[in-house]
C-alpha cells in the first residue's frame, strides 16, 4: 500500500537560504534578550556572545551553524509520505457556548468534562486542561488543573505552566506519576525571553523535564508586515530558541514548530484562519526540511465564531495545504475564532474532520483480492454487486463513516429534525459527558493521596495557612 505522497513548495531553495542567512545575521548581530543570570551564563558556556549588563545573547554564525548539525535527526524513511494528524487542545480563558452565542470564564467543572469528552475522541490523543479555570485562585490555577488531569484522565496532557510559584509543585506532582512534565519555552516577540519564562525554563531543565518551543509572532504588529520579513524572524526565533533549549539542558530536539499569524490591518486582531496560514504552513515545511527537522505551524485554525462555512473552508486550506507540503503538526483544536473560547461542540467536530482526513492519507490497498478481476467479469456488462460477498467483505474498507456529517436524503433528514452538524456535535458532547461529575480517579488511591498532599502543601505555602 502507499500512502499519500505529496510535495507542496511556495520557496526556491535560494530564497530559503536567503531567510537562513538573514536569521544568522539577526541572531550574531541583534541577538535576543535573556534577563536572567544563570541562563546568560549557561548561553555564554554554550557557545554565545553575552552582554550580561543589557542582558543580551548573541550567537556566532558559526557556533548557530554547528548546533544545527548536531541537532538534526536522522532522516525519515519515507519524506515525501503525508503524515497523519492529530490534535491537541490549547488552555482558553473563556468556554464559547455555539447554540446560545454566548461565552463565559471557563471552570474546573468544565476541565472535569473536557476530560470525559476526550475520553471518546480518538483523534485527541492528550488530555490538556480545556479552560484556566476562573473559579481557582490564579496563583494556583495551572496545579490545580493538573491535579484534576493526573487524577481522573486516562489520557495524558497538562496545561499551561503560567506561575513560577506554582511549578515546583506542578513537577513535584509530575514526579509523584513517575512522568516527565513540559513547559512551552516561548519566546515573546520580537527576540525576547520574559524572566518568568527564563526561571521556569531552568526549573524545569535542572529537574530533568521537558522544554519545548514555539514562538508565536504576528506578522504587522511584532514581526515585519511582509511574508518574507516574518519568515526571517521566526526563523530566528526558532533558532534562538533551539540554542537556548540546547544551553540551558544539554539537549533538545531538533524541530522548526512556531505558531506565528498575522493581524488583520482592519481590526488589529490576530488572525487565526486567513489564506496566509496556509503559506505560513508550506513555508514551514521546507524550512524546516532544510535544516533536516521535522515542522510544524498553527495551521487547521479558523477566524470564524461558528462552526460555519467559513470555519471549515479556513481550517482545511491551511490544514491541507501544511500536511501536504510535510508539516506534522497543527493548531489546536476545539478553539472558538482566535482563541475566542474553547468549545466542546467544535473539539467534536475537529476530532470528526481530523478522521476523515486520516482516512484519505492512509491511503488504499491494491492486490489481485481487492482489483476485483474475475468478480468485474462474473458480473458482466449491465449487473451490479450489491449481493456479492466480495462487496460485503470490503465495503466498509472503502468507505468512511460519520455520524456527525449527514449524507441524509432531503426527506429524511427533515423527519429527523433537520439537524446540522452543530446540533450533532452537542448530542456527542451530551452523550459523552452524562455522569462526568461521578468520574473515578484513574489512578491508584495511594498516588492520588499523594497527589492531593502536595496540592494541600502548595496551597499552605502559597494561599496562607487559612487556604481552602
Amino acid at each position: 500500500m502507499r500512502n499519500l505522497r505529496s510535495r507542496v513548495e511556495i520557496l526556491s531553495e535560494d530564497e530559503i537560504r536567503l531567510i537562513h542567512k538573514a536569521a544568522l545575521r539577526i541572531l550574531s548581530g541583534t541577538g535576543f534578550h535573556m534577563p536572567h543570570a544563570e541562563c546568560l551564563r549557561r548561553c555564554e558556556k554554550a557557545g554565545a556572545r553575552v552582554d550580561h549588563q543589557a542582558s543580551v545573547v548573541r550567537i556566532p554564525a558559526g557556533r548557530m551553524e554547528e548546533l544545527l548539525r548536531i541537532l538534526r535527526p536522522e532522516p525519515p524513511e519515507d519524506p515525501d509520505r503525508t503524515p497523519r494528524l492529530a490534535g491537541g487542545i490549547s488552555t482558553q480563558v473563556f468556554v464559547t457556548d455555539y447554540l446560545t452565542k454566548t461565552r463565559r470564564y471557563g471552570t474546573m467543572d468544565d476541565n472535569l468534562r473536557g476530560i470525559a469528552l476526550v475520553d471518546h475522541l480518538k483523534n485527541i490523543p492528550g488530555c490538556n486542561a480545556a479552560t484556566v479555570p476562573h473559579d481557582v485562585d490564579s496563583r494556583i490555577s495551572d496545579l490545580a488543573s493538573y491535579h484534576l488531569l493526573l487524577t481522573y484522565s486516562a489520557k495524558a496532557g497538562g496545561t499551561y505552566v503560567i506561575n513560577p510559584v506554582s511549578a515546583p509543585y506542578i513537577l513535584d506532582m509530575g514526579e509523584a506519576m513517575g512522568r516527565k512534565e513540559f513547559y512551552l519555552f516561548e519566546t515573546i516577540s520580537p527576540l525576547r525571553f520574559r524572566p518568568e519564562t527564563c526561571e521556569m525554563g531552568l526549573l524545569f531543565a535542572d529537574r530533568g523535564h521537558h522544554l519545548g518551543i514555539a514562538p508565536m509572532l504576528v506578522g504587522g504588529t511584532s514581526a515585519p508586515a511582509t511574508m518574507a520579513g516574518a519568515l526571517t524572524l521566526v526563523t530566528a526565533e526558532v533558532l534562538a530558541s533551539l540554542f537556548a533549549v540546547y544551553a540551558l539542558t544539554g539537549r533538545a530536539e531538533g524541530w522548526y514548530g512556531h505558531g506565528s499569524h498575522f493581524s488583520d490591518p482592519r481590526t488589529m486582531l490576530c488572525s487565526f484562519g486567513s489564506p496566509v496560514q496556509a503559506m505560513y504552513a508550506v513555508a514551514s515545511a521546507q524550512i524546516g526540511r532544510f535544516y533536516g527537522f521535522y515542522a510544524g505551524s498553527n495551521s487547521a485554525l479558523s477566524d470564524s465564531l461558528l462552526p460555519d462555512f467559513q470555519c471549515g473552508f479556513e481550517k482545511t486550506l491551511s490544514a491541507v495545504m501544511g500536511a501536504l507540503a510535510g508539516t506534522v503538526s497543527i493548531g489546536c483544536q476545539g478553539i472558538a475564532g482566535a482563541d475566542q473560547g474553547f468549545s466542546f461542540e467544535q473539539l467534536v467536530l475537529d476530532n470528526e474532520w481530523l478522521d476523515a482526513y486520516n482516512f484519505v492519507v492512509a491511503g488504499f490497498e491494491v492486490d489481485e483480492e481487492r482489483l476485483a478481476t474475475e468478480l468485474i467479469e462474473a458480473v458482466g456488462i449491465g449487473g451490479n454487486f450489491i449481493a456479492e460477498d466480495h462487496t460485503a467483505d470490503h465495503v466498509f474498507e472503502s468507505w468512511w463513516p460519520s455520524s456527525l456529517f449527514g449524507r441524509d436524503s432531503f426527506d429524511a433528514w427533515q423527519a429527523l429534525g433537520a439537524p446540522g452538524s452543530l446540533e450533532r456535535a452537542h448530542g456527542k458532547v451530551l452523550e459523552y459527558t452524562r455522569d462526568y461529575r461521578k468520574r473515578e480517579p484513574v489512578i491508584p488511591a495511594s498516588r492520588a493521596q499523594d497527589l492531593d498532599r502536595i496540592l494541600e502543601a502548595a496551597k499552605r505555602a502559597i494561599l496562607g495557612a487559612g487556604a481552602p
